[in-house]
Order: C-alpha cells, then structure tokens, then sequence
C-alpha cells in the first residue's frame, strides 16, 4: 500500500523543496557497525550470516518512516513497507537478482528468502530487474571481499526518483568485535542525519538480538 504525501503540510516540505533542485540530491555516509554477536548466533545456529544481516537491515529500514518514501513524478508517496532487492553471486562470478520480500521475524524471512537465494545462486533470474518492481524496494549489495571506508556510487538518469541504496562490506576482526562497514546512501529530502541515525540503532539493536 501506499499514500501520497499533501507536499504542502509534509513535516519535510522544506527539506524536500529545497533538495529537489539539486543534480544530485543523494547523501553518503559510511560507518562500521559491531556484528560479533550477530556473526556468532549465525555460526551456532548453521544460518547464513549475510542474509541474517540482510534481514536486519530491512527490518531497521521499515522501522523508519523517511525510508520509504518514494518520489513517483511529481508526487511523493509513503509506502507502508518496502522489499529487499539483492544482487547474488553465482558460480561464474556473475550475478543474478533477487527481490525477497520484508518480514519482521527471522525464521519467516528466513523460509521465503533462501529458496529465492539459491535459485539466484544457479544463475536464474536476471542481473538488473528492480524497475520490474517498483519503487518500494532497498537496494543492498553486498561485498565480503574487501573492507572500505567509502563508496561512491553510479548516479542514475533521474537520481530523484531513486531509492536507498546500502553497501555492506568485509567484516574484520578488530579487539576481540567483528566489525563491518557500512555505506549508506539516502536521498537527503527524504532522510537527514538524525534518520540515518535513528536506522543504525535499530540495525544494531537487531544485530545484538
């Protein structure tokens, strides 16, 4: 479901004003968030440890309401949940797509999401296939390989209408915490700093869980 913002009494009206005259009104920010125990209860319970996390971040990304709203032409509109759409690895080193729908409980998201993953995995589906699906959708790509402190991402043809977009990178061991950063980009009429903040709680509150 979805509703469509009256622009005129939006609380944000004056960020989103302001913003929407910008080429580019995306912000990035990156931070590393403490994934031991989240790390350890994956490896107790012989679960996969990034789509626990997946999880996590889009249950914390439902949470907030700043991120799900979607700008569709001229309107602005909130949805009332918004999906997981993830590049997956395969076996040649390509990548299929999955859209993996949002469910607040693990065990739920857990059931419906690895079926979908593991098709991925034998390369069905399509690489790029989230304009097939809407704009209630978070873009999470995630890459174990290597551990940054940025991430400048692609910009589209219309970054207006684009959604969020997380990167999780490699998780290191550092004073006894496994530590993995996190890149965060947001379109900043939508999502200022303290939502970006208020997100990273939850994300890490879910990761402790």
């Amino acid at each position: 479901m979805r509703r469509v913002i009256d622009i005129d009494t939006w609380k944000r009206k004056e960020e989103y004003l302001f913003f929407r005259t910008f080429f580019n009104p995306m912000v990035a920010v990156t931070v590393e968030v403490d994934c031991t125990r989240a790390y350890e209860r994956a490896k107790k319970q012989k679960i996969s440890f990034a789509l626990y996390y997946l999880h996590a971040a889009l249950v914390a990304a439902n949470r907030i309401e700043e991120f799900r709203y979607r700008q569709e032409g001229e309107e602005v509109v909130l949805y009332d949940r918004i999906d997981l759409f993830t590049p997956v690895l395969t076996a040649d080193g390509s990548y299929r797509s999955v859209l993996l729908p949002a469910e607040e409980k693990w065990e739920v998201f857990q059931e419906k999401a690895s079926p979908l993953v593991e098709a991925a995995k034998r390369g069905e589906g399509q690489a790029h296939s989230e304009k097939e699906h809407g704009r209630n959708i978070l873009l999470i790509s995630v890459n174990p390989w290597y551990r940054f402190t940025s991430v400048q991402l692609s910009i589209p043809s219309e970054p207006h209408t684009n959604i969020p977009i997380f990167t999780f990178g490699k998780v290191v061991l550092e004073q006894g915490k496994r530590m993995m950063p996190v890149s965060l980009s947001v379109n900043h009429g939508f999502v200022s700093g303290y939502q970006i903040g208020c997100f990273l709680q939850e994300f890490q509150k879910l990761l402790d869980r």
